[in-house]
Order: C-alpha cells, then sequence, then structure tokens
C-alpha cells in the first residue's frame, strides 16, 4: 500500500500545474498517467492542429512562453514538447503507464487501485481533461452501418477518408477546423451547425484575446457571471489558428465552397436511404 497525501490523475498540463502547486507548498503527491505525458496531445489530436490561442497564452505556473513567434500559433506537436519540458522543469513525480481503475472513499481519504496497485490519499484531483470524451447525438444511432462514421479523436487527416462527400456535425472550433481541412482536400463537405459563437481573429490590429485579457473577461470568476448554465454550455468560438492568422467563420466557409446546413435534428429510415446521394457517397 502506498501512502501519499495527494494524487493528481492525469499529466497533462492541467495536472502538472496542480503538481506544481503542491511543490511549492511541500505537499507529497504522485501524478498518475495511464500513456506518457501529454497523452491525450499525442494520441487524440488531428497532427495539423494547432492552438486557436496566441502562444504567448502558453504559460504554466513558473513557466512563460519564450519562443520567438509569440503572436504564432502552436502547432500540436509544440504542446506536446511543450508540456514535455515542463514535467522536467518541475520535476513532476509522474508515474507514467499507469491507469486508475478504481477511486473509493474512506474514513481517511480516498484508495485508489491502479494497475496492480494500491494507494492511499488524502486528496484526489482530477486532471484528465475536459474534452477527451466525443459528445455524439443521439441519432446517430440512426446512421446505417455502411457510412463511415467518426469523432475528432479519431481523426487524422482526409487522407484516412473514404471518397466522397464528408458530413462535419457541430460548427465550433474543431468542427470549422476539420470542415475547411477536409474540403481543402478537394471533397464535398456540408457543415451541420447550430449555435454557435463568432469572434475575428484580429481586432484593431490585435488578436481577439489580447482584447478578452484587457478587457478582464478572461479573468471574469464563475460567482460573477449572471447565468452560468448557459455559459457552460457555450459552444467555443469559432476561431482557428494559422500562420496568417485568417478569420474562420460560416461565412469564409461558405465563400470557400462549403454547404452549411441547420442543426441535426434527427435521421430516420426514409433519410437514411438517402444520405448516400446527399453527401455523394460517404458521410461523416
Amino acid at each position: 500500500m502506498i501512502q501519499t497525501t495527494a494524487a493528481v490523475v492525469g499529466a497533462g498540463h492541467a495536472g502538472l500545474a496542480m503538481s506544481r502547486r503542491l511543490t511549492e507548498r511541500s505537499i507529497d503527491h504522485v501524478v498518475l498517467e495511464r500513456g506518457e505525458v501529454a497523452n491525450s496531445w499525442r494520441t487524440q489530436r488531428w497532427p495539423s492542429l494547432r492552438l486557436l490561442t496566441p502562444n504567448w497564452q502558453t504559460r504554466l505556473p513558473g513557466h512563460d512562453y519564450d519562443g520567438d513567434h509569440p503572436d504564432g500559433f502552436m502547432p500540436v506537436a509544440g504542446v506536446v514538447a511543450t508540456i514535455t519540458r515542463y514535467a522536467r522543469l518541475v520535476n513532476a513525480p509522474v508515474c507514467t503507464a499507469t491507469t486508475v481503475h478504481t477511486v473509493r472513499a474512506t474514513p481517511q481519504g480516498f484508495q485508489i487501485r491502479a494497475n496492480d496497485d494500491l494507494l492511499r490519499a488524502r486528496v484526489v484531483v482530477l486532471a484528465t481533461g475536459a474534452c477527451n470524451l466525443p459528445a455524439i447525438p443521439a441519432a446517430a444511432c440512426a446512421v446505417p452501418a455502411s457510412i463511415t462514421t467518426l469523432t475528432p479523436l479519431a481523426y487524422r487527416d482526409p487522407g484516412q477518408l473514404p471518397d466522397g462527400g464528408v458530413l462535419v456535425i457541430g460548427a465550433s472550433a474543431t468542427g470549422v477546423q476539420l470542415a475547411a481541412e477536409i474540403h481543402r482536400s478537394g471533397r464535398p463537405v456540408t457543415l451541420a451547425a447550430s449555435e454557435h459563437v463568432r469572434l475575428p481573429r484580429t481586432y484593431r490590429g490585435r488578436d481577439i484575446f489580447w482584447w478578452l485579457q484587457a478587457t478582464g473577461l478572461l479573468a471574469e470568476r464563475y460567482d460573477q457571471i449572471d447565468d452560468l448554465t448557459r455559459a457552460r454550455h457555450l459552444p467555443s468560438p469559432q476561431l482557428t489558428g494559422t500562420r496568417q492568422a485568417t478569420m474562420t467563420d460560416l461565412n469564409t466557409l461558405a465563400a470557400q465552397g462549403v454547404r452549411i446546413v441547420g442543426r441535426l435534428g434527427r435521421v430516420i429510415e426514409a433519410l437514411a436511404d438517402h444520405l448516400h446521394s446527399f453527401l455523394g457517397s460517404r458521410h461523416r
């Protein structure tokens, strides 16, 4: 039985930031990671992805961006490298290849089963990420098995897709990025959009995130928000991080040739029979 004061589950940027803060307070702890450091960035992000926040915002406790392109947008490989360096910088006590199977409350705190080991900790911090479970609409159950479907966690590049049209469901940050990339590959793309948040990439010569920080919106506390439930359910903004800092929204996608339709409501048998012809050959 391993004893520790705190157990942090997940060695991404959130888990490592928590490790740094615990170390600052001399609190003994372990960081349990099912794969490697920055595992989700390594295995569940497509290679061409770039952060939609500028590089100067890529900062962690005790470490700010110190590269040559503060106004650029970091590719996913750069994110992996940054998080990996940070783990070494803070000397985080990471146990890699360690899968947490159960966490049970006890009178003294928590009992954790990780791989074949048992740990006891007074506190458990869950830092497993907010974007590692796909949100699949219930209508997906009615899509015929002959039509290929996948989520962004499994998407890598347009080359893995069969020939034919592609339907992208959801028009927040991920949806618009994938719609643009797949369209550039030469495939006809239809984008199903419901509620979305549009922001300009730049305003008066500065990136929109400069304005969000300067106006204090990024520092707004949860108890300062009028409708917290709605705020938590708002889609991520229609932004992409590109070398040219270009604008990406429904208007620009439509101008490029992406077909914009409304929210996907349901798929019934009669509609399913026509999906192939509607999209050309294949449906995502």
